[in-house]
């Protein structure tokens, strides 16, 4: 009788709107679905496969990469919002659909902050300014001279809205009258600078790394406040102009309302992949740092780069999209 009237009970808390409440007891006790809000082949996909994998280990669930691409990450981004907040559904975040996108575009129908329970920061990205190997200045001092001596003449393409960034900090900083282009893809403009169409782009040093390895291209500046140690022979363009600094990142994320404990458990999970032997060289590998931040120092970076995208927005004259 007495367990009758308990499920009784509960249907009728149900029934009457109650909302349920997801405990981190049993968590978890299925598959987790990972979401990528990117397409495969980028860096961010590389990152979700490999916490997948490495999830999978730790939890004993499968960890279950979903890509849902659209509007630089903004489409999986705010699906990922909209789920039930009972950790079986985790996004990676990054600076392009938190910090970026509600400056770029009409459609974003997430708060970066309040709709989500920030689990961690990840890694850390800088970029690097590429040219052809037979681009006339062989390092980045020589570059800003010869931009200056030549004003208007040089073509520079982005691909995304942290290289479109990358490009509004050079020309503001360096005091350059540049003329940039953009496209679809970073793949895109590899292929025109290979062709001598541009004359310079930026790329996730990672891609970077890959093209200076091939020879068509060389490396000037990263964008890093400091030299990488994965390409330590590049410079660092706060080098020649000391307030410029502009990285990518990526973290991991659930919808607002995940049970504490849970996010708690997915944050030590994190450190524990994080702090691996081998992780911090397979990020070298795509040119990134490991970050490692907490819940908290995710949403005050988010808030911080929200007022520099907002800025970036008003100086440019951009029209959301």
């Amino acid at each position: 009788m007495k367990e009758w009237l308990s499920v009784a009970a509960l249907a009728c808390s149900w029934l009457a709107g109650v909302v349920p409440v997801y405990s981190a007891e049993l968590y978890p006790s299925r598959p987790i679905h990972l979401i990528v809000p990117f397409a495969p082949g980028q860096v961010t996909d590389w990152l979700g496969r490999f916490l997948a994998d490495a999830m999978t280990q730790e939890l004993g669930q499968p960890v279950v990469v979903e890509n849902r691409p659209g509007l630089s990450g903004v489409i999986g981004t705010a699906y990922a919002a909209r789920q039930a907040p009972d950790g079986y559904t985790l996004t990676i975040s990054s600076n392009g659909t938190h910090s970026a996108a509600p400056s770029l575009y009409k459609s974003v129908s997430y708060d970066p902050v309040e709709d989500f329970s920030h689990v961690s920061g990840l890694m850390s990205l800088p970029w690097m300014m590429m040219v052809r190997d037979d681009f006339p200045a062989r390092n980045f001092d020589e570059f800003l001279a010869y931009a200056r001596a030549h004003p208007g003449e040089l073509t520079v393409g982005y691909g995304s809205s942290s290289s479109r960034l990358c490009v509004h900090l050079l020309r503001t900083l360096g005091r350059l009258d540049i003329v940039d282009v953009p496209y679809k893809s970073l793949g895109q403009t590899i292929l025109d600078v290979r062709s001598g169409q541009l004359k310079f782009t930026f790329l996730d040093i990672g891609s970077a790394m890959a093209q200076q390895q091939g020879g068509a291209l060389r490396g000037l500046a990263v964008t890093a406040a400091a030299r990488s140690s994965v390409v330590p022979d590049v410079p660092s363009a706060a080098e020649s102009l000391p307030d410029y600094h502009m990285e990518s990142w990526l973290g991991l994320a659930a919808p607002k309302g995940t049970d504490p404990d849970i996010v708690a458990k997915l944050r030590k999970t994190l450190d524990k992949i994080l702090s691996a032997p081998d992780t911090k060289q397979r990020i070298a590998v795509y040119g990134g740092e490991i970050m490692n931040m907490n819940g908290g120092q995710v949403v005050e970076l988010i808030r911080g780069e929200n007022q520099i995208w907002a800025k970036f927005a008003v100086e440019t004259g951009i029209q959301k999209e």
